[in-house]
Order: structure tokens, then sequence, then C-alpha cells
């Protein structure tokens, strides 16, 4: 399964609230935790930049794990 770049328009949303997922990979949620209120206290869009590449990097190195396949699938549309 693909993982799409940290340059696509989904992980800025996901950071940013705009889309919600229920994720079920305990690691996602932490990180998105962390990286939202980063965001909250620096929305600039260096900040959101550098943080959506932590979340891309998260899904690309745990891709093979099942519970982060299921959160992707959601991600994806799949």
């Amino acid at each position: 399964m693909n993982v799409p770049p940290s340059t696509e328009k989904i992980w800025k949303d996901i950071l940013q609230g705009k889309v919600k997922y229920e994720f079920e990979f305990l690691a996602v949620k932490i990180l998105l935790g962390r990286l939202m209120s980063v965001i909250e206290r620096d929305p600039s869009p260096a900040t959101i930049q550098s943080c959506a590449d932590q979340l891309y990097n998260l899904f690309e190195k745990t891709a093979t794990y099942p519970t982060c396949k299921r959160d992707l699938q959601k991600i994806l549309g799949n």
C-alpha cells in the first residue's frame, strides 16, 4: 500500500482538523495529538509542513502493521 507523499493536502487537512478519522494505531493517535498541539501554537506553513512530514514518516515506517494499514485505508478511502 502506497503512502501519499507528505506534500499531499490530506496530511495538512488531518493535522488542521479539516478531516477527522478514528485512527486505531496508538502511535498515530499519540503523534497526531502532539503535532496538532504544535500547530495550535504555531500555525505557520513551515510548521504545518514539518508536522506533515513527521506524520507521513510514521505511516511510511509502519505501513506494514495491521492497524496502520487500516488507518491508511481510511485516509485513502479504500
